[in-house]
């Protein structure tokens, strides 16, 4: 099963919760409708279908072009509850690895950007207005506190993971994985067989980045690269694990 449907499993249960409160719980979504210049909140005295709260957040945006489906996003308005954890253990390793600066380096200035870029837990549902309206498994009953995004269509990707920091690269169509590598520095101890892609809807894909493994995937603006960490002690699966599930989270 994939790190996506792991996730997907364990945040669809939570959403049941959240489903399930008492209906006289009043819902208070907070819109972050890129091209306004603050959030906006909207209040339900009642539980309301995300294709109403949808339709009411488009009212509220104040530019004109359709929102990038593929980045909007619902989130809770807690952050993940594993996030502290990772955050300390990579932390601990970047003071474990001093003397190797840049290795060092990379634990912290990933450290830095998840701290950041990644505020609150991501829902596994779809924001696309007619997709919501027409399939009633994709239209859930909202009841309690959301962050919804409204994206604009983004011109980047992020590259993060076993590199010296961070790098946000210009998104070209029909670039691949191992094209986008081409132009930051790995690190000595990263992954070199394949890459863990996050597109902007919050799926984790595998992609190939070796010449004996090559197969060509498309990524959207907006996506994040994830180069994984290996060989510096035996066994890096849980770190790259924890890490992907935590970048699931990310939010344009």
């Amino acid at each position: 099963m994939s790190l996506f449907s792991h996730y997907r499993r364990y945040v669809l249960a939570s959403l049941c919760l959240l489903f399930s409160m008492p209906s006289f719980a009043q819902s208070v979504i907070t819109l972050h409708a890129n091209g306004n210049s603050a959030a906006v909140t909207l209040h339900y005295a009642e539980p309301v279908r995300l294709a109403q709260v949808v339709s009411d957040s488009l009212k509220q945006r104040t530019v004109a072009t359709v929102p990038y489906w593929l980045g909007s996003s619902l989130s809770t308005t807690t952050e993940p509850k594993t996030k502290q954890a990772l955050i300390t253990q990579l932390t601990q390793l970047s003071q474990q690895h001093r003397d190797d600066a840049v290795v060092s380096e990379s634990f912290s200035n990933t450290t830095q950007w998840l701290q950041q870029h990644i505020l609150y837990q991501r829902l596994p549902v779809n924001i696309d207005i007619d997709k919501v309206r027409l399939n009633k498994a994709d239209n859930p009953l909202l009841n309690g506190d959301y962050q919804l995004q409204l994206a604009n269509r983004p011109t980047s990707v992020t590259v993060i993971g076993a590199i010296e920091k961070p790098q946000t690269l210009n998104w070209q169509p029909r670039m691949a994985a191992k094209d986008y590598l081409a132009q930051v520095t790995p690190l000595a101890i990263a992954a070199n067989s394949e890459v863990t892609v996050i597109q902007p809807d919050g799926v984790a894909q595998q992609h190939p980045i070796a010449y004996w493994n090559n197969n060509h995937n498309d990524i959207a603006p907006g996506a994040i690269i994830y180069l994984g960490y290996q060989s510096l002690f035996n066994d890096y699966s849980d770190l790259n694990h924890a890490i992907s599930s935590m970048l699931i989270n990310r939010t344009l």
